[in-house]
């Protein structure tokens, strides 16, 4: 049985531990109230992108590769993986993982090759030795800009047009509340489609002649979709990962509170146990004398 003094110790320990947890909590509480407010920012401007979608139902542009199904056979697919870049939050990042693993299963009969572009470091850390990525991590930002769904849009669409790639698939979490995550497996590229916003708005009349290059404005009004897509999803990640950390900091702050109560209640009974011997030996040494 332990001493006294090591159940002290331990008691101490795990008191520190609950204020790291609590303080973990907090943080992420604050920073997960923030980005909650930045979810609704782009549903203007989706709902005016969305409008444009007639401009892809077009029959000039029926032949773009953008457009077309991928191919059936021996596919060239990049897969963009978005985790977060700390742990401590649950079940956020397995999931992501997760869905990985059976990404490749469904898809490698049928994919030349399955290259990952990571966005998170937890992910990749796990999966960097079976699958390693093409490029640099690049960092999960708590608070994410339009400028890091830019840079990462902007590399997708050039990858895809130099045909060094015949899909790109998304994979990261969706935040629904503050104790779900749904992890989501989606095909950015071929057939692109806008994210679908929460209210639809009404479609455009479109011109009879659209200027400069037709072409050229599918590519571009397609690239707003993706990175717009890529907006979204690197906002829901971020407050995924936060909600999931504020409910792990929260269920390791009640299990250490009822492990040192549990704790507390065997260095009582070591106590008394002591106390009881040493009675016992000082009646015991009492009739001894007698």
């Amino acid at each position: 049985m332990p001493s006294l003094r090591e159940y002290n110790e331990r008691l101490a320990s795990m008191a520190s531990m609950g204020r790291v947890t609590g303080t973990m909590k907090l943080v992420a509480g604050s920073h997960l109230h923030r980005v909650q407010s930045e979810l609704s920012k782009p549903e203007g401007f989706t709902r005016a992108l969305f409008a444009l979608a007639e401009v892809a139902k077009q029959p000039r542009f029926a032949k773009n590769r953008i457009l077309l199904p991928p191919p059936e056979k021996d596919s060239k697919i990049l897969l963009v993986v978005m985790s977060a870049d700390r742990g401590l939050c649950g079940g956020f990042n397995t999931a992501v993982v997760r869905a990985v693993k059976e990404f490749h299963a469904k898809h490698a009969a049928r994919a030349a090759k399955i290259d990952h572009f990571y966005v998170g470091q937890k992910a990749y850390s796990v999966l960097k030795n079976d699958f390693p990525g093409i490029a640099k991590v690049l960092p999960a930002s708590s608070h994410p800009d339009v400028r890091d769904s830019d840079r990462i849009a902007k590399r997708v669409m050039r990858l895809f047009h130099w045909r060094f790639y015949d899909e790109i698939w998304l994979i990261s979490n969706h935040f629904v509340n503050s104790m779900t995550n749904d992890c989501r497996t989606e095909r950015l590229l071929p057939d692109a489609r806008p994210p679908v916003p929460k209210v639809k708005a009404e479609p455009m009349p479109l011109p009879g002649l659209i200027e400069p290059n037709d072409e050229q404005l599918l590519e571009n009004i397609v690239y707003l979709w993706i990175q717009l897509s890529l907006y979204y999803a690197m906002l829901h990640s971020a407050t995924g990962e936060l909600a999931a950390r504020v409910m792990a900091m929260d269920n390791s702050t009640m299990n250490l509170n009822a492990m040192i109560k549990e704790l507390k209640t065997q260095r009582n009974r070591a106590r008394q146990a002591a106390i009881t011997n040493e009675l016992t030996e000082i009646v015991s040494g009492a009739e001894a004398l007698n």
